[in-house]
């Protein structure tokens, strides 16, 4: 799954330096990524934000934009990619995010918006109350961000109470606070940003992926 998307990540013009964050059995995670790519060691799995910290002595002197993909994505597109960094560049944002619709969001962070539509923040499946639960519109956990001020936010995230892990979605919350511009970029194509985290959807990406091979 990540050499589909380390391949997309490397092709893509705009792209100065790619970083994977390994833990878990990460010798032979190491094995498989191509040249050129650094790796970052996440020591504990604590959570997201943990995870992107990994990577900060790699990204030492960096001052542009970052996209951030998650490893369980192996649907996400060349040209998805592509737009978002339009998306996010053209907006000026500091962040943009990139959500979808499902009819059936559970287990997915939702996006929270005020009244006039801006995003408000992002709250996981297990810290979400009723009322939160019933939004469609996701997280996909894949983003573009400012990596100076997604360095300053990290700093500052928390540990989630109930799962004790840092989470990265709250780095929303803390660029809402600070003022920074935050967008969005919507998926029309919801399976490309399905994560893959147990053998059922793993059979449901293969399908979508041998489907769109052969159009």
């Amino acid at each position: 799954m990540i050499s589909y998307i380390l391949g997309n990540l490397l092709s893509l013009k705009e792209m100065d330096r790619v970083v994977a964050i390994v833990g878990y059995k990460r010798a032979l995670v190491r094995k498989v990524l191509p040249a050129g790519v650094k790796a970052a060691v996440q020591k504990k799995m604590l959570g997201t934000a943990d995870a992107v910290k990994a990577a900060i002595p790699a990204m030492k002197g960096y001052r542009g934009d970052t996209l951030i993909v998650c490893g369980d994505t192996p649907l996400i597109t060349k040209q998805t990619l592509s737009a978002l960094m339009g998306s996010h560049i053209g907006g000026m944002n500091d962040v943009t995010i990139v959500t979808t619709i499902l009819k059936e969001p559970t287990g997915y962070g939702r996006i929270i918006r005020n009244k006039s539509g801006a995003v408000n923040g992002i709250v996981e499946e297990k810290s979400a109350t009723p009322a939160q639960k019933k939004i469609k519109e996701i997280n996909s956990g894949i983003y573009c961000y400012d990596w100076p001020k997604l360095e300053y936010a990290l700093g500052r995230i928390k540990k989630n109470k109930i799962k004790g892990e840092y989470y990265l979605t709250d780095a929303i919350e803390i660029f809402r606070k600070k003022g920074f511009k935050i967008g969005t970029y919507t998926a029309g194509n919801p399976s490309e940003v399905m994560g893959v985290d147990d053998l059922k959807r793993l059979k449901t990406a293969q399908k979508y992926f041998m489907r769109r091979k052969n159009v």
